[in-house]
């Protein structure tokens, strides 16, 4: 498990580790080694399995060295799969499967990623967040390296308090990848004063959505934020989440929001199978204005789309779905 699954996603991989302890599975946890002696959050949360510390990533010339350290402390444990979550984790798998000869399994969340498999990977199968993401990978390397495990959804960040809260908010995740989109969104939203807007804002085109704030004197009531997974309590309050990337991968952040009925509205992205235009979302192609408006203009349409998200998401992306299909793409062809 790379570092950035880890920040992003620790949740949710602790509830797959968990399921498969219970189901009487043995997992032991490759993580990146912690930069002081106390283990982080997240790691306190879960014991029930083996957990091995290595830097993540290294030069080329310790991986050898790495290698042999970790399987030192796999010594005596019999090694059926090794699942990789993220890039640095991926080359871990791949140092250390021929000394155990194991295969290796690749946990693919993005459309723009699925574009990357390649037959000639020593990838056994990859593990795809959705079915388009599946079928994408399928094409590519035929369907038994193929395998749907859906992210799971979590019900714990969400509160009663949703129905009951007075103030208004709006939230925007990944902005900066699309700076077109968010200063559309931007611009439509100054009309609606009342709102604060929450803002997931990171990477090299960041200062281009800060200077637009500005720009529109919305300062007071706009809130830039590096990482929403981190809030999830706060986002999944919203009342209306956009999505402005068309590249962003599968979060498990999103499938909690749809959980918790907040309706979406967001640009096309590939592989995200759970947003369907005017079903579970309202799809926007650059009219964001126009989107915003109907949203928040009509209580019924915003219902409706929060309600079918949230029953999509209950059958398609829950945690026993997520875990039985895990335990099946282990099935040899």
């Amino acid at each position: 498990m790379s570092q950035a699954r880890l920040d992003q996603e620790h949740s949710m991989l602790n509830r797959l580790v968990v399921g498969l302890v219970n189901d009487g599975n043995q997992v032991v946890r490759i993580v990146p080694v912690t930069p002081h002696d106390e283990l982080a959050h997240y790691e306190k949360a879960i014991s029930l399995a083996k957990r091995i510390s290595t830097p993540m990533p290294v030069f080329r010339l310790l991986r050898k060295t790495r290698s042999e350290e970790i399987i030192n402390q796999l010594d005596k444990i019999e090694i059926d799969a090794i699942v990789a979550f993220g890039i640095e984790a991926e080359q871990v798998a791949l140092d250390i499967a021929p000394l155990v000869d194991a295969p290796i399994l690749k946990e693919v969340i993005s459309m723009r990623e699925a574009k990357r498999v390649r037959k000639s990977s020593k990838v056994w199968r990859w593990l795809a967040a959705t079915p388009s993401i599946e079928r994408a990978i399928s094409q590519r390397v035929g369907e038994d390296r193929a395998a749907l495990v859906p992210l799971a959804a979590a019900t714990s960040h969400i509160t009663e308090s949703i129905q009951s809260k007075t103030n208004r908010c709006i939230s925007i995740l990944d902005a900066a990848s699309n700076v077109k989109a968010t200063t559309l969104i931007l611009e439509a939203l100054k009309s609606f004063p009342n709102i604060h807007i929450f803002i997931e804002l990171t990477g090299r085109r960041q200062h281009k959505i800060w200077k637009k704030v500005r720009q529109l004197g919305m300062l007071d009531r706009v809130t830039c934020l590096r990482d929403m997974a981190s809030l999830r309590s706060l986002i999944v309050q919203s009342d209306l989440v956009l999505l402005p990337s068309q590249s962003m991968p599968v979060r498990t952040i999103l499938l909690e929001v749809m959980l918790a009925s907040i309706p979406i509205v967001a640009t096309t992205i590939k592989g995200f199978d759970m947003l369907i235009d005017e079903e579970t979302a309202i799809i926007t192609n650059g009219q964001w204005n126009d989107a915003i408006h109907r949203v928040l203009n009509d209580v019924h349409l915003a219902t409706r789309i929060g309600e079918s998200g949230s029953r999509l998401i209950a059958e398609k992306y829950a945690s026993s779905t997520q875990i039985a299909a895990f335990e099946a793409s282990f099935t040899l062809i």
